[in-house]
């Protein structure tokens, strides 16, 4: 299990060591954004690989705990509105304004993160998914209260999903949105749910159909 741990950390540190303002100033001095970005990228891709090979040749270990059965609904339930933000942050970047899924949570991408990472902690109890998605959660909630400083309005008030639409501080305009982004974000995880089985070796769908 070392070897996961390490490589999970290693892949927590790939991205927040280089989003802190300090490091990445100096990066971006010496690099250029652009070299930056390619730097970071390459970095991060690696670090993932390593969690993959780490993840895959460690055995599952103990159990942390034993999820009650019924969490898998509320998983199968969460992964669409994670698919639908992670799918609005990738095909529109933020504006000087909030547009689109900037009008449900500030951070869609770190959002969309959080809720996949807590959303499979809650259906995996032993030792080995519950390092890789504690690790991910960690990501997640970094990146969130970075983005969430940076964001318009800042504060973490705005990451909550529709919290500030529910409270009329801001509108749903769904022409914004488009279609297209709710169909591909199903379409992403009706192809994730296919696939699971063959890439992680367990069927979300399991006794649920």
């Amino acid at each position: 299990m070392t070897p996961l741990i390490a490589a999970v950390l290693v892949l927590v540190a790939s991205h927040t060591v280089p989003s802190h303002g300090a490091v990445r100033g100096a990066m971006t001095d010496r690099l250029g954004l652009r070299g930056f970005r390619t730097v970071h990228s390459l970095v991060s891709a690696a670090a993932l690989a390593a969690v993959v090979v780490a993840y895959r040749a460690a055995e599952p270990g103990l159990w942390v705990w034993y999820p009650v059965f019924e969490a898998r609904y509320a998983t199968i339930a969460v992964m669409p509105v994670a698919a639908f933000l992670l799918v609005g942050r990738l095909t529109r970047r933020p504006g000087p304004e909030p547009c689109g899924v900037y009008r449900i949570t500030t951070t869609p991408g770190s959002m969309a993160v959080l809720l996949w990472s807590l959303s499979h902690l809650a259906v995996a109890g032993d030792q080995r998914r519950v390092i890789l998605f504690a690790g991910m959660l960690a990501i997640a909630l970094v990146s969130l209260v970075r983005n969430a400083g940076l964001a318009n309005p800042p504060g973490l008030a705005g990451t909550i999903p529709f919290a500030r639409i529910l409270a009329g501080r801001e509108r749903l305009e769904p022409r914004e949105i488009g279609l297209w982004r709710p169909v591909l974000a199903l379409l992403l995880v009706a192809a994730l749910l296919a696939l699971h089985p063959l890439v992680f070796g367990v069927d979300p769908l399991a006794g649920l159909i």
